[in-house]
């Protein structure tokens, strides 16, 4: 699809599943590993050493797994393969690699809560989770006291023994991919070959109790306001309930914007959202909101309700589902139209093979959805 380009993407057992109430900052310089160099060259010398390549090291920390992923040509491949394998055996933890990120701390804490966003960006967490360290901002001084020491106890043992999956996608020999993956990932030393279940606990994430309203302040215009509902709904296991969720969400989000657009005579666009967890075990969330004026706060919340129970009352009309389905649907049909899609589709190909049927049939089950199905989920859910 894109000549002279290869994606590669490094999966490894572990993530956020590895912080804990006691230390929920544990992976939080995880993005920072490559700017520590390696064992036997600092970031500068790499700088030199791969001088004019098309490599990179990017390395983040998602909810169940680290990903390391970059975009080469079929000339470098052999290097970009030999870099990602070197910051797994050889990571150099150097101190000069937190300066940037040190000096930039009080920069970014004086900005959080500045715009309505980042006030429920911040505050959010906190508020589903009853204070779940693992989904709080934590005080400054907690993030000061990181440091490459603390990285190395979280994730070391994970660089070392982890379970790792390697995904390669777009321009390249197939025989010869698969031989340079062997002598550089290949000849690292055995390392478990199944990923972590991680049933002790770390995917337990609770959704409060409270039913109540908060209201957060931030620090932008006075007349600037967000509006937002959340409900507990579950997590991915069920395909159906996934994809029924996933469709009511656009179908809310027409109804709602529709309901400002006529009855506030606002040019106001809703939001609707569903997140389902494939990480904590039960958990996923439903949230309808809007960005409005403050004058237009008690009126909004009124208009976004009425919305709501007419959708539980009577359902959507099959002209609502499928304005909200023809989106979806080519949405899904682009999906392989780029290495990125592609990307999406083989990543965890062999680790979570299943995903692969949920992708496929997803076109199938989102035809197969009626608009009584989505009046029975926003009974259940809303």
């Amino acid at each position: 699809l894109s000549d002279d380009r290869v994606m590669v993407r490094l999966t490894l057992d572990g993530g956020k599943l590895l912080e804990s109430r006691a230390e929920p900052l544990a992976v939080e310089l995880t993005p920072l590993l490559s700017a520590g160099g390696l064992g036997r060259h600092s970031r500068d010398e790499l700088q030199s050493i791969l001088a004019g390549r098309s490599v990179g090291a990017s390395f983040g920390a998602g909810d169940e797994v680290f990903v390391s992923s970059a975009t080469t040509t079929p000339r470098d491949l052999e290097l970009q393969l030999q870099l990602m394998a070197a910051y797994l055996s050889d990571p150099g933890y150097r101190a000069e690699g937190l300066g940037p990120w040190q000096r930039s701390l009080g920069d970014f804490f004086a900005r959080l809560g500045k715009t309505p966003q980042s006030a429920l960006s911040e505050g959010l967490g906190p508020i589903l989770s009853d204070e779940d360290p693992r989904f709080t901002r934590q005080p400054i001084e907690a993030y000061r006291a990181l440091d490459y020491d603390t990285l190395r106890t979280a994730i070391g043992d994970r660089l070392e023994n982890g379970a790792l999956e390697i995904a390669l996608v777009g321009d390249f020999d197939e025989e010869e991919a698969i031989r340079l993956v062997a002598q550089t990932f290949g000849a690292l030393p055995p390392r478990e070959r199944q990923f972590r279940a991680y049933d002790g606990g770390e995917r337990e994430r609770s959704f409060t109790d409270r039913r109540e309203t908060f209201t957060l302040t931030h620090g932008g215009e006075a007349d600037q306001a967000l509006l937002r509902f959340y409900w507990p709904t579950t997590d991915q296991d069920d395909w159906d309930v996934s994809s029924g969720l996933t469709l009511l969400a656009r179908v809310v989000d027409i109804a709602l914007t529709d309901t400002l657009r006529e009855e506030l005579g606002q040019t106001y666009s809703a939001l609707s959202s569903s997140s389902q967890s494939d990480t904590y075990t039960d958990y996923g969330t439903f949230a309808i909101g809007a960005e409005i004026d403050l004058s237009q706060l008690a009126a909004a919340r009124d208009a976004l309700v009425v919305t709501i129970e007419r959708i539980i009352a009577d359902g959507p009309d099959e002209d609502l589902v499928e304005r909200a389905r023809r989106p979806l649907l080519e949405n899904l049909a682009n999906r392989f139209k780029t290495n990125g899609g592609w990307m999406a589709f083989t990543a965890r190909a062999q680790s979570e093979a299943d995903e692969r049927e949920r992708m496929l049939m997803a076109p199938e089950r989102q035809q197969a959805i009626t608009a009584a199905d989505l009046k029975a989920l926003a009974a259940r859910f809303l």
